[in-house]
Order: structure tokens, then sequence, then C-alpha cells
């Protein structure tokens, strides 16, 4: 089965951190779909583009070879890639950017900022899908 575009892509190589059970009101929304490999979730974007993709990990070096990897994949400007880390210990320095990562998603985690993110996610990829990657002032009889 062929899923929408508006599903989360979760990459946890030992799928431990997220699982639906842990998020019952959000995976009702919008469906997880959690894959352990990076040619899993290469081989899911290509199907479908998720809206998200949440990187779960320790290591620098992995998240920047996943990036890159789903990156390089198949239209993927708009997909919104972000890495899960904890308030406790965050794992992002002043090279994040080198990451090409959207941003850092930090536990705890709660229904609405899941929500809040996958909503964001969804508006970025029609805004690019749609072709509305730059600004351009209006024509004469058109509306903003």
């Amino acid at each position: 089965m062929k899923p929408s575009q508006d599903y989360v892509l979760v990459l946890d190589e030992q799928q431990r951190q997220m699982r639906s059970p842990e998020l019952p009101d959000i995976s009702s929304q919008y469906p997880f779909i959690v894959v352990s490999s990076v040619e899993h979730a290469v081989e899911q974007t290509r199907q479908a583009i998720p809206c998200l993709v949440i990187l779960v990990g320790e290591n620098h070096a992995w998240f920047e070879n996943q990036v890159k990897a789903l990156r390089h994949s198949s239209q993927s400007p708009s997909m919104t890639i972000v890495a899960l880390t904890d308030s406790a210990s965050p794992r992002w320095n002043a090279s994040e950017k080198a990451l090409q990562l959207d941003g850092f998603l930090v536990k705890p985690l709660t229904d609405d900022i899941l929500v809040s993110l996958v909503q964001s996610a969804i508006v970025k990829q029609s805004y690019r899908s749609g072709g509305w990657d730059t600004f351009s002032e209006p024509t004469q009889g058109q509306v903003c």
C-alpha cells in the first residue's frame, strides 16, 4: 500500500525510541512508519515522500550520512528532516548547518508539539511542491 504524503517517517536503526503506542493521539491523525535502515527509508520515500522525517540516534556522523542519503534520494526539498535529541543531553553543536537538518526535535515530546511540527511540515511540503519556492510580485489582476 502506498502511504499518503501526510505521513511521518522515523529512521531509527535500533527502533527503540519512538513507537506508535507511545504516541496514541498523533499516530491516529498521521501515520508513522518506522524503518531501521537508510536503505528502507530511501525505498519508502520513493513510494511516497513523507512530510516529516525524524532521525533517532546517538551518533553525529550517523545523522550526517542519513541526511545525505535522504536528501539525494528523490524530491527531497519537500521533506522536513529533524533529529531527535534529549533536553538533558542535547546533541547539536555549531556544525549543525553542515548536517542539512531542518531542526531538532527535543524530548520530552508531547502530542501538541508533534502535531504542530507535522502540520508545519505539511505546509512546507505543499508550499514547495506547489512551485512557490520563491516570492514574486503579483501581476496585474492576480490575487494574493
